[in-house]
């Protein structure tokens, strides 16, 4: 009868270990898809930023790279998954950055121009006026 008890005892110990085992292997795996989830979604904001900040124009390499990180991230699972979407983020955000340094430097080569231009008016603004003086 002991030896019968103590079988059962084991069983229901080793069914314990082994739902709690399942248990921490599906937590585990679900933590991962939900934490690639979240690297996916912040990578797509993170290609809208870029495109917000003109990458198509001035980084479109950069941007096409992000978007078939994103891709090929939504196809993997687990840390495949999870690493792909951090390398779009970063595509994506280099895309963006090279964007806003572009458009700022096209911005002050067109303010330089204008500065330029409004020296050249000013000089021959000031030139017709010694004219008419004299």
């Amino acid at each position: 009868m002991e030896r019968r008890s103590f079988m059962a005892a084991s069983r229901r110990v080793c069914l314990i270990l082994l739902a709690t085992v399942l248990l921490a292997t599906v937590g585990c795996a679900t933590r991962s898809k939900v934490s690639a989830s979240n690297e996916i979604a912040t990578a797509q904001f993170a290609v809208r930023d870029a495109r917000a900040s003109g990458a198509e124009t001035y980084s479109l390499e950069e941007l096409r790279k992000a978007e078939v990180l994103i891709e090929q991230a939504q196809q993997a699972s687990g840390a495949q998954a999870e690493r792909l979407a951090e390398q779009a983020i970063v595509h994506a955000q280099l895309a963006g950055a090279r964007a806003a340094r572009d458009s700022a430097r096209k911005k002050l080569m067109e303010a330089q121009s204008m500065e330029s231009e409004a020296g050249a008016l000013k000089r021959r603004t000031t030139r017709a006026v010694e004219e008419q003086m004299q």
